[in-house]
C-alpha cells in the first residue's frame, strides 16, 4: 500500500502542476518513459531525475488537460501497475482526446526508479489531427 500513496501523492501534485512535488518521489538515476507514438509531444525515453522536467513541460505546453482519472491499482513488491483515463484538448488544434492509460512504476526503496506509460489510440490520433 505505501508503494501506491507514494503514486496517489505523484498523481496530486500532477493534478496541481507540482512538478518539484512529483521530482521529490525519484530516484536520481530514474528511467522515465512514454511509449507513445511520435505525434504526441511527451513521447521518448527521459534518462535521469533531471530530465523528467522535460516530459511535464511537453505535456503542458501542448495540451490542457481536461481529465486525469486513476481507476485502478495492481501492487506487487516493488512493483505497480496503475490504469485510468486521460483527457485533453491539444492547445495547436482544439482536437480533443480521453484515452485508457496504463503506468508501470518500479520502486527502488520509497522512491520511484523506473515508469513506463502506455495510452490508447485516441491520444496519439488527437495529436496525429494536429
Amino acid at each position: 500500500m505505501k508503494h501506491t500513496d507514494t503514486i496517489l501523492a505523484i498523481y496530486e501534485a500532477f493534478g496541481r502542476g507540482d512538478v518539484d512535488g512529483i521530482l521529490a518521489k525519484l530516484t536520481e538515476d530514474v528511467t522515465w518513459t512514454c511509449n507513445l507514438g511520435s505525434a504526441v509531444p511527451w513521447s521518448g525515453a527521459y534518462s535521469g531525475k533531471a530530465s523528467v522536467p522535460q516530459f511535464f513541460t511537453a505535456i503542458f505546453d501542448a495540451c490542457e488537460v481536461t481529465n486525469f482519472e486513476p481507476l485502478e491499482f495492481v501492487a506487487d513488491g516493488d512493483v505497480v501497475v496503475s490504469t485510468g483515463t486521460f483527457g485533453c484538448t491539444v492547445k495547436s488544434t482544439g482536437a480533443k482526446s480521453l484515452a485508457r492509460w496504463v503506468f508501470l512504476w518500479r520502486f527502488r526503496g520509497d522512491l520511484v526508479c523506473g515508469y513506463e506509460q502506455f495510452h490508447g489510440p485516441e491520444l496519439e490520433a488527437a495529436f496525429s489531427a494536429a
